[in-house]
């Protein structure tokens, strides 16, 4: 008598056991590979070693994928960053924070949704949200530091020009050379408009 095998999902647990997070995850992986056109059904069945049923399973196709991957990376940048500003009172302990978290970005995935966004006009609509959203949250750590509201408001849209730039300068970012622009911008900013404090960094 032939000896009784188990189902094939008892013996590879995890194939196929997949969420959305780890989706996405891979799917940032790809972008920041080689652009959304990297981030197929194929890829990221292969990615995650899973079967296309499961990407069915989460999934309507390719586009609803790369829909639903624009609003989780959306959602979960803002939602880190209002959690980072939120968890520190001092506003200039709180920079740090948001220096410190901003330089640990996935910024060759952000660089490949910036060149996506370029191309489409949901993806431009959910990066600007982004961006404006990091605006703001810097902007109101520099005001509760005490410098004016425009000089605030103007460092906001320096620091994120900043990341940007560094983001599309090469095919990978240098983490110290931001963490260190991040600094200087901070530094010229205190020594000009509120020299009586210590600027973070």
């Amino acid at each position: 008598m032939d000896p009784v095998r188990p189902p094939s999902n008892a013996t590879e647990p995890s194939r196929d056991v997949r969420g959305r997070y780890d989706y996405f995850a891979a799917g940032m992986d790809l972008l920041a590979r080689g652009g959304v056109g990297a981030v197929t059904i194929a890829r990221l069945c292969a990615e995650l070693g899973v079967t296309k049923g499961s990407f069915y399973h989460h999934f309507r196709n390719v586009e609803d994928y790369r829909r639903q991957l624009l609003t989780h990376w959306s959602s979960e940048r803002e939602r880190q960053v209002l959690v980072a500003a939120s968890a520190v009172s001092d506003p200039l302990e709180r920079l740090d924070v948001l220096r410190r978290f901003a330089v640990s970005l996935h910024h060759e995935a952000e660089a490949a949704i910036r060149t996506w966004s370029r191309t489409d006009p949901e993806a431009w609509a959910v990066r600007e949200k982004v961006d404006a959203a990091r605006e703001r949250t810097i902007s109101q750590a520099y005001r509760d530091a005490g410098l004016p509201e425009d000089e605030a408001d103007a460092l906001g849209r320096s620091a994120v020009a900043i990341l940007i730039g560094i983001q599309h300068r090469g095919d990978s970012v240098d983490r110290d050379q931001l963490d260190a622009l991040f600094v200087r911008l901070h530094q010229v900013a205190f020594a000009l408009y509120a020299p009586d404090l210590a600027a973070p960094g």
